[in-house]
């Protein structure tokens, strides 16, 4: 009998080890396809008309990541000190969905252009949570852009044979703005050079000087003021601290602007000529009147409700005739008055509540942060959102890849808020 008890339990637990490891298993490719799918959604978030792709990996993600979840394999942390006034906007959307005039478009646009962007947040935040996950992340970021960056120079100025002196954008298989470019690569460039505040790891700051030189070479290409005026302001805000790297960059850059075609766009009469013919203030008259109508909840979130025609005609008329477009155009090229006409005062209010309580965090990671990834990554960040943020008084990037953005910034300033407590790791790798 006891022989048969013997070979009974040795059976079982040659079976429970089975069943262990064939769990490791699962968990582990559930793991990495996760990975997989969330490392593809960041990585071609640049890209814009990849629709099919970019929908498979979001929910692909979305979908491993429920998988892990009813499992038990991971968790979902929500708490955070931006939760609250992300779920406020969300919830001020909705409500403004009673009062939209197009209300079906609304309801597509909170979804396409805030949950689905919310969910990512999250996805992030909870996936890329510990020092070597958020080193893939920003790493990712930078190679992704650099990417897109080398792609738009060589279709633009060899496939098509434009003159390097022609403003980047526009002229590629789906139509790119130039400011939207400049979104993308100065967020990536930030993040490149961000490494040269820390000390040592000369491996790193030799291998990004690559992605760093062609970002900024394709962000002056697009001749964007805002793009580089913003980027000036976010390369002080980076090396504040930093005296001997901001000296460094802003002669770089000088040099490189003088370099460039883009030095016309800067001289002190074609300044003057572009702030005397530049239509923003006649735009932003039309959508204004639109404000005083809906001042509180907006038109709704949907942004198809700009291409009413009849609606900006009847807006149009009300502006002063000096004022007056002659066809008046359908976006407000600016982030804040966008944001405004479509979700009210009450919307930008409680959207400049984020914004604060980003740089509260910020300030609080940078003075009172227990290791140096922390602290110093924090001030990238502070240098990204000021840079995304003066872009957008020039162009409404409340959508797609530059949106995203917006939220991927976040993401990553919460997770260095969840590892503010930490240790710095004995074994940091390159960061």
């Amino acid at each position: 009998m006891a022989l048969t008890f013997t070979e009974s339990t040795g059976g079982e637990e040659k079976h429970i080890a089975l069943v262990i490891k064939r769990k490791e298993k699962i968990n582990k490719f559930l793991n990495i396809a996760l990975l997989i799918f969330i490392g593809a959604h960041v990585f071609i978030n640049p890209f814009p008309q990849l629709t099919a792709i970019e929908e498979i990996s979001f929910y692909g993600a979305v979908f491993f990541w429920a998988v892990l979840l009813g499992r038990k394999e991971t968790t979902f942390n929500w708490q955070g000190p931006l939760t609250i006034p992300l779920l406020v906007f969300v919830a001020w959307t909705l409500i403004g969905l009673l009062f939209a005039l197009d209300k079906a478009n609304t309801l597509h646009d909170i979804y396409a252009h805030l949950l689905k962007y919310l969910v990512l947040y999250y996805l992030l935040t909870n996936y890329f949570s510990s020092f070597r996950r958020f080193e893939l992340l920003w790493l990712l970021l930078i190679f992704s852009t650099s990417v897109f960056a080398v792609y738009l120079m060589v279709y633009f100025y060899i496939v098509i044979g434009n003159p390097f002196a022609v403003k980047l954008g526009y002229q590629m298989p789906w139509e790119i703005p130039p400011n939207f470019i400049g979104v993308l690569t100065i967020f990536a460039l930030l993040l490149s050079i961000n490494i040269y505040n820390f000390n040592g790891i000369k491996a790193y700051k030799w291998l990004l000087v690559i992605p760093a030189v062609i970002l900024v070479i394709t962000t002056l290409a697009t001749k964007t003021r805002g793009a580089i005026f913003s980027l000036f302001v976010a390369v002080i805000a980076l090396f504040v601290r930093n005296k001997k790297a901001l000296l460094f960059f802003t002669l770089s850059f000088v040099l490189l602007v003088a370099a460039m075609p883009v030095k016309e766009r800067l001289s002190p009469g074609e300044l003057t000529d572009k702030i005397r013919a530049d239509d923003r203030i006649q735009i932003w008259y039309t959508f204004w009147e639109m404000t005083k109508d809906h001042p509180l909840t907006g038109i709704g979130f949907g942004m198809e409700t700009y291409h009413d025609d009849n609606l900006l005609n009847k807006y149009n008329q009300r502006v002063p005739p000096a004022y007056r477009q002659s066809v008046p155009l359908k976006s407000p090229h600016n982030f804040f008055v966008d944001l405004t006409v479509r979700t009210g005062l009450v919307g930008l209010i409680i959207f400049f509540s984020i914004i604060w309580r980003f740089f509260a965090m910020a300030t609080e990671l940078i003075r009172f942060g227990k290791n140096s990834i922390v602290r110093i990554w924090a001030v990238g960040l502070v240098a990204a959102q000021i840079a995304w943020m003066i872009q957008g008084i020039f162009e409404s990037i409340v959508s797609g890849p530059a949106a995203k953005l917006f939220f991927i910034i976040l993401a990553m300033m919460t997770i260095l808020w969840n590892l503010r407590g930490q240790e710095e790791p004995a074994e940091a790798g390159l960061v």
